[in-house]
């Protein structure tokens, strides 16, 4: 009489569920920091430091991710999503298969293109196919299978909740500073831009006034509505004016424009109109100035005045 030797079983494929729980923890924590520093990187200006930074971020990103999928399996066994969910890829074949190499790790994540371009389906493949394989697996010819005897680190789910924090941490900084340096710069500009084009007309007709009478005091509130620079112009057109027999001289803004603006700084464009001379003898007066403007401690100052179109009598003067 002689003994059957049965064959050894063959080990059960691993789950579609478990595969995926596994994919998700392998690739989420990089996409995520991809993703945003993509988005973050889009947002600042061209060949600055943040956009750099950005950039090398997403690409070490991208790299630890390839790591965990194909280095870390060589070498260790695992990467963090099938430790988290115990299993590891194998080479196809009956009874116990040995572990994969990197080459073929690699072989097998660039052949995942193949699993996503025809929307999805390879990555639902392994609902179907009796070894459970994505068209991946078939090429590289490998299998996913729970681990078995082989026992995960001890201390993966602390890891893995570790990873998941700092993808978070990192994608929370991107966004942050994407909106310091970018969005709330240009909320500060509109800001300066709305504040200017109210307050701008009335500090020039303020600044260009003046009475003989009161021409003291008219000097003193222009020079306390121009910045430390400009003054240095301000203060020797004021002397001319005071040493040459001065008459009453006003102007109102009748239009402007803001040309640019930025938080704390604007130019403006500005047309005046006014009079000029004694009572009884006032001349029709026009002008159009550029005007640079510098915000301190809250309050807007001329910081530069250049004529445009020298003061001339208006047209119902001539």
């Amino acid at each position: 009489m002689t003994d059957t030797v049965a064959d050894p079983p063959r080990p059960e494929p691993a789950r579609w569920k478990t595969r995926a729980t596994a994919l998700v923890i392998d690739l989420l924590p990089g996409s995520a920091v991809m993703v945003t520093m993509g988005m973050a990187a889009l947002c600042f200006p061209s060949g600055g430091l943040w956009r750099w930074l950005a950039t090398i971020v997403g690409a070490l990103a991208f790299l630890a991710t390839e790591v965990n999928r194909v280095i870390l399996p060589a070498l260790k066994g695992w990467s963090l999503g099938r430790a988290f969910t115990g299993i590891e890829v194998v080479r196809g074949g009956e009874g116990s298969a040995p572990a994969v190499g990197v080459g073929r790790l690699l072989l097998r994540e660039i052949a995942h293109l193949l699993d996503t371009v025809p929307v999805l389906l390879g990555w639902l493949w392994p609902l179907r196919d009796r070894r459970r394989r994505t068209f991946a697996d078939v090429l590289a010819r490998t299998e996913v299978r729970p681990a078995g005897e082989r026992q995960p680190p001890a201390n993966i789910r602390s890891v893995t909740v570790a990873v998941f924090v700092a993808a978070a941490a990192l994608s929370l900084v991107a966004a942050g500073t994407a909106y310091s340096v970018v969005y709330q710069n240009d909320h500060k500009s509109d800001l300066a831009q709305a504040e200017i084009a109210r307050q701008g007309p009335k500090i020039v007709a303020d600044m260009l006034s003046y009475d003989p009478e009161t021409l003291q005091n008219d000097f003193d509130r222009a020079q306390s509505l121009a910045t430390e620079k400009y003054r240095q112009q301000l203060v020797p057109q004021q002397d001319a004016i005071r040493d040459a027999n001065p008459v009453p001289n006003f102007y109102r803004v009748t239009d402007a424009a803001v040309l640019n603006s930025a938080p704390h700084r604007a130019t403006m464009l500005l047309f005046l109109q006014g009079q000029r001379g004694e009572p009884g003898k006032e001349r029709l007066i026009s002008a159009s100035v550029r005007v640079a403007f510098v915000q301190s401690s809250g309050t807007w100052r001329v910081d530069d005045l250049s004529v445009v179109s020298k003061p001339m009598p208006a047209e119902g003067d001539k």
